[in-house]
């Protein structure tokens, strides 16, 4: 069986750019954050109580609290791996013959692929088969 993995090369692209801005945004806070934090002797929970409660200056915005822009950070994050993950479609073809049927006269033949549009071999109507059986 063969595997096609097909990319689509904006939604892969837009996924990189969102992981980026939210691994971005993770890390402003991280730097932030960590002058503070790290004489502590538990960083682990001073780091998320001077998340929860410092803020910081956005350049025109005005002021915003860490813990938003973490859950953004995160937002971002999240929605670029959902980008990546669904950018690309994978398609499995078998390696054997496949059994199509006509829907006219109900017989069946081998073709190697399936086909959209055929001709039924046997009563030479022009049509759409369906596919019956896959591989050997």
């Amino acid at each position: 069986m063969r595997v096609i993995v097909q990319r689509k090369l904006s939604g892969h692209l837009f996924g990189i750019f969102l992981c980026l801005v939210g691994f971005g945004i993770l890390f402003v806070v991280l730097w932030k954050a960590w002058p503070s934090v790290s004489s502590s002797s538990n960083v682990l929970s001073s780091l998320w109580s001077y998340i929860l409660t410092e803020q910081t200056d956005l350049a025109l915005i005005g002021t915003l609290k860490l813990v938003y822009l973490s859950i953004i950070g995160g937002i971002f994050l999240f929605l670029g791996i959902f980008v990546l993950a669904f950018s690309r479609q994978i398609l499995y073809l078998s390696g054997g013959p496949i059994l199509l049927q006509c829907p006219y006269c109900n017989n069946h033949w081998k073709a190697r692929r399936a086909m959209g549009w055929a001709e039924c071999p046997h009563c030479r109507k022009f049509i759409h088969p369906q596919v019956m059986k896959t591989g050997k």
